[in-house]
């Protein structure tokens, strides 16, 4: 290593430091501002939903203040804020369809929570984002837009309410839906070269009853 290699090491290092006060400073101003418009508490329920830290929850607070009222439903939450998915059925079946359009800072911020979310160890929402991944053919947008509609809805109720987020279990796996992600895993191990066979449901393998008819 020479002289010039440590001389550009130092402006590197010295580069790194003057953005991580840089960042510090703005950290500061962001709680001082939340401070003098009286969105501690509301930041502070914002916290307790997963996925969303101080940052986000100032970022959603300064798209959508703290009074709910003014959005009579979630679901004109979420169409304001571009995360509510389009109607689109067709002979009583759902068909691809694009969400609509709102305000472009809200949906990136809860786009980057829902990330967050769904790698979140004992979450529900952790388990809906690779349910969702296994329906779309292994597609993650789809599956971060729809879990990013559900925090939203969370931060609809946790500052509507007053109250702070309560975690609910996962809801129960249909049986179709488990037979669709049994098959999506033994694809992904196969195409890894493992060879792996499923077990028969214990169900089918119990040998039904016979019956005997009596001659008359």
């Amino acid at each position: 290593m020479s002289d010039h290699h440590r001389l550009m090491i130092r402006f590197s290092v010295r580069h790194l430091q003057f953005l991580e006060q840089q960042i510090a400073e703005l950290d500061k101003a962001i709680v001082e501002k939340i401070e003098a418009a009286k969105l501690k508490d509301s930041c502070e329920l914002l916290r307790t939903i997963p996925g969303i830290q101080q940052t986000s929850a100032a970022s959603i607070l300064a798209e959508t203040g703290n009074d709910m009222s003014q959005f009579p439903t979630e679901g004109q939450f979420s169409s304001w804020a571009g995360l509510c998915p389009g109607n689109n059925r067709s002979a009583g079946r759902s068909k691809s369809s694009h969400t609509t359009h709102g305000n472009p800072w809200l949906r990136s911020a809860m786009t980057e929570c829902a990330w967050a979310a769904a790698s979140k160890n004992h979450c529900f929402l952790k388990e809906k984002f690779w349910k969702l991944v296994t329906k779309k053919d292994g597609k993650k947008a789809p599956a971060v837009i729809a879990v990013a509609h559900t925090l939203l809805q969370f931060v609809y109720r946790v500052i509507g309410s007053g109250r702070p987020y309560e975690e609910r279990g996962a809801p129960p796996m249909e049986e179709k839906q488990k037979q669709r992600l049994i098959r999506h895993h033994l694809r992904r191990l196969g195409k890894l070269g493992i060879a792996v066979s499923s077990a028969r449901p214990e169900s089918s393998t119990k040998p039904r009853p016979r019956t005997c008819r009596k001659n008359r």
